[in-house]
């Protein structure tokens, strides 16, 4: 049997067997009093941020003790950065769970990254909130290219740029992975702090191209979908089948040829099956694990969390943390072959860092709003721009000549600031209070 019908069957399984919350009670964990983190592994403004942010709204009250849960974006390292705090650092009291990048498994078990220093099997998974039902990590590429299909890409002379994050980012991956596949001339752009800067980078054309989950498109850029959209999707990753909203967008299994590229997809398209992945540090006690498994599944059910992920445009099949740990040892039992050969097309992936272009500016801070979003009212311009303010040190910041932190910000604060342009994420704010 070839990789591929493992794959499928393996999921077919799961289908079958997961069952929606925990058949029986847990009595014995109590959070009463206590304060839960959501480590998100990425910033503010993308799909694991929106996801991420969603679990933390609901899950506190279907937890022992209905304790106070908060979320915390800590990117960085294509979300590796969340994934080694979770796993060395943070109380193993279950106070603490995260989600980070589908991949991190799959980075861990073929040895690509040296930040990856951590067992997948050792996590404590909490669940997933999708497991990619109805969804698609879509290529989709700038319609002014005249790019329209996957042979097209094969033919262009100058390589085509991806937005991306970082080197273990899917969105790094596996475009490099496919262009080794597929034999097509495109090359990741990396160095975006994640999420808004990604659609602006295509937005203004200093990327061409980029992967996006279609649930994320759906959340973050709905404009993408609309007819007089700037993107085509010209391929369909991790989907067995087409999505009916993108008839004519081939999926990744149907344009390889042969049985050993078939099999090396359905390896890296398997994470996605576990697209938005929960885990706690290693060594949990089994009763706090099946009260924050089975939290975690009954957040999902709760009307009140259908009612948000409607509102938000989320899509959602949520499997619990025991069906995802069942997800993972496969995934660590693969032909180490597969794992060698994914290792060694990652070993020189051609991914140049973005060359930022700054601009600098003077001006007045007109407002502040939620997840590092503030006004910036540009001195001679009418309207002041929307801006925002990156995580993990992206933006610098000065408030009289010292350094602070983005919640030392005020309104009224005359600074300068070295930003892309409106919407954008601030590289240094030098600001006098």
């Amino acid at each position: 049997m070839n990789l591929t019908s493992t794959v499928r069957g393996s999921l077919a399984a799961l289908a079958t067997t997961c069952a929606f919350g925990a058949a029986d009670t847990v009595q014995a964990a109590d959070f009463k009093g206590k304060t839960i983190r959501v480590v998100i592994g990425y910033a503010a403004g993308g799909g694991y941020d929106t996801y991420g942010r969603q679990v933390a709204r609901h899950i506190g009250r279907h937890l022992p003790g209905k304790p106070i849960v908060v979320a915390q974006n800590r990117p960085g390292a294509g979300s590796l950065n969340a994934v080694n705090y979770i796993y060395h650092q943070a109380p193993k009291d279950g106070t603490v769970m995260g989600t980070f990048a589908r991949s991190v498994p799959m980075l861990a078990f073929a040895g690509q990254s040296k930040q990856a220093k951590f067992d997948p099997r050792k996590l404590t998974w909490i669940g997933t909130s999708s497991s990619y039902k109805g969804e698609a990590y879509l290529m989709v590429v700038r319609k002014d290219t005249g790019i329209r299909s996957i042979n097209d890409l094969r033919k262009v002379q100058k390589p085509l740029n991806f937005a991306s994050t970082s080197f273990g980012s899917d969105g790094t991956d596996v475009p490099v992975v496919l262009r080794d596949i597929l034999g097509i001339n495109v090359q990741p752009l990396r160095g975006y702090p994640g999420g808004n800067t990604l659609y602006l980078a295509v937005e203004r054309g200093e990327a061409q191209a980029r992967m996006v989950g279609y649930a994320s498109m759906k959340t973050a850029q709905p404009g993408w979908l609309k007819p007089d959209s700037p993107i085509r999707v010209i391929l369909q990753f991790a989907t067995k089948t087409r999505l009916p909203e993108f008839p004519n967008a081939p999926t990744a299994q149907e344009v390889v040829t042969k049985q050993a590229d078939r099999d090396l997809i359905a390896m890296m398209e398997t994470p996605f099956y576990l697209a938005r992945p929960f885990a706690a540090p290693p060594g949990l006690k089994p009763d706090v694990t099946a009260a924050l498994r089975e939290g975690f599944m009954k957040a999902h059910a709760d009307p009140k969390y259908q009612e948000d992920a409607k509102r938000l445009r989320l899509l959602t099949s949520p499997l619990d943390g025991a069906e995802v740990q069942k997800l993972i040892e496969r995934l660590g039992k693969m032909d180490p072959a597969l794992f060698a050969r994914y290792a060694k097309i990652l070993e020189n992936p051609k991914s140049p860092l973005r060359k930022v272009q700054w601009t600098k500016v003077t001006g007045e801070i007109a407002g502040l709003g939620k997840k590092g979003r503030f006004k910036f009212k540009v001195a001679g311009k009418d309207k002041a721009d929307d801006a925002r303010v990156g995580e993990d040190g992206y933006t610098e910041i000065k408030i009289n000549g010292k350094k602070a932190k983005d919640r030392d910000l005020k309104a009224g604060m005359k600074c300068e600031m070295d930003y892309e342009g409106p919407g954008s994420y601030a590289g240094r704010l030098d600001c006098r209070s």
